[in-house]
């Protein structure tokens, strides 16, 4: 497992080396940073499967965690919008891609890549039936995301999203109109 936990670590440091052109001052919500590693999990995962030829056990991890992997993805693809609206769909594409990229080099250039995969893959199967935020704590899965996590201040004050309509008084109190 220590193994895993490095070349995880290593992983996740290279992705925030590469991404840092999007966060462009921009910080992530708790919801959001979780979105993104889910999002870094699922791509090395799934660089694994086909490289590694453990295709029935990313079926099974898909199959598993399907809700928790497509609520990670909306969270993380928030986030990409949050910081550009006209472009953000287009950056998570490419960081996803880039991932995926950097996933492939490290197959091809790390001993023990897939004997990697397939204990992380074991852990998942072991996990059965938990979150996904479960398998990952198992897993030590923590580290570098291409935005810094905001601070409680930071996150509760957000801009309202464009579909929602905002009233404000003299209390400078806001809500939503639903």
């Amino acid at each position: 497992m220590r193994k895993t936990t490095k070349i995880i670590s290593a992983a996740l440091a290279t992705v925030a080396m590469t991404t840092q052109a999007f966060a462009g001052g921009v910080c992530s919500r708790a919801e959001e940073t979780a979105g993104v590693k889910a999002e870094i999990l699922q791509q090395q995962l799934m660089v694994a499967a086909y490289s590694c030829h453990l295709e029935g056990s990313y079926n099974a991890f898909v199959i598993n965690y399907r809700p928790d992997l497509i609520a990670s993805d909306e969270a993380a693809q928030s986030l990409f919008k949050r910081v550009s609206a006209t472009k953000g769909s287009d950056d998570y594409q490419s960081f996803k891609t880039r991932m995926a990229n950097d996933f492939s080099m490290d197959y091809q250039n790390q001993d023990g890549f897939c004997d990697n995969a397939q204990d992380m893959f074991q852990t998942a199967a072991e996990h059965r039936g938990e979150s996904l935020s479960s398998l990952m704590a198992a897993l030590s899965f923590d580290g570098a995301t291409p935005f810094d996590q905001c601070t409680t201040r930071e996150a509760a004050v957000r801009p309202p999203a464009d579909d929602e309509m905002v009233e404000g008084g003299s209390s400078g109190a806001v809500h939503a109109r639903r």
